[in-house]
């Protein structure tokens, strides 16, 4: 049966147009056969003299079964509650454009500026064969120099979630702060004098004019 003429026989048994809404019929077709009820009303009253009899009762149809109002309210909700899953799914995708195209953009950005991008390959790994290249990083790319490598152009995705670049760099700063001979100073100098730690500083010279000046440090005040 179609959804109009579902509405149709729930309003002739004196279901409200609000009710059929929550149900999950569609407003527009509850507006539309009310309209068409309430026409076919009025016409009959045209054309029915007033005080006639069973006037009113001509536009009523007999009532369904309780089973059969049942079966059709549990279809309802079930309609319902497909919708509401449809509602989620449509912003969960909305999200998920949303997440891709920063992650395209980010993802290029980080491609044009990773030292280890060579004509649109990544040079940070090689395979000897194309089934060694892990999938979901890209098209998997031939090249002849003295041996035969597969290397990867890699995807944005695959880009933005790298972290090689920048774990390259946390191992240079640490390296230039382990050459530092007051690099740990702090914890590691004890003055055999007061006995009091972390109360240093080193002396700094300027080389243009010899003159002296002090840096130190100083332990925090609890």
């Amino acid at each position: 049966m179609k959804v109009s003429k579902h509405v149709e026989q729930l309003l002739r048994q004196g279901r409200k147009p609000r009710e059929l809404v929550q149900f999950g019929f569609p407003k527009s077709v509850v507006t539309r056969m009310r309209r068409r009820l309430r026409e076919e009303k009025a016409t009959l009253e045209k054309k029915v003299p007033k005080g006639a009899p069973q006037a009113e009762n001509q536009l009523q149809t007999p009532p369904e079964s309780p089973d059969r109002i049942a079966a059709v309210e549990q279809k309802l909700q079930s309609m319902a509650t497909d919708m509401q899953k449809v509602d989620s799914l449509v912003q969960v995708l909305s999200e998920v454009t949303f997440l891709m195209a920063a992650a395209r953009q980010l993802g290029a950005y980080r491609r044009e500026t990773c030292p280890y991008q060579k004509d649109g390959l990544c040079t940070l790994e090689a395979w000897s064969s194309e089934d060694e290249v892990p999938q979901g990083m890209g098209e998997p790319v031939l090249v002849e120099n003295e041996k035969p490598e597969w290397y990867v152009k890699p995807s944005p995705f695959y880009c933005v979630m790298c972290t090689t670049p920048l774990e390259n760099r946390i191992d240079d700063i640490e390296d230039k702060a382990s050459d530092n001979p007051l690099s740990g100073a702090r914890s590691k100098i004890t003055c055999k004098g007061c006995g009091n730690e972390g109360w240093i500083a080193a002396k700094i010279m300027c080389t243009k004019c010899h003159r002296e000046t002090y840096l130190g440090w100083w332990p925090k005040k609890e």
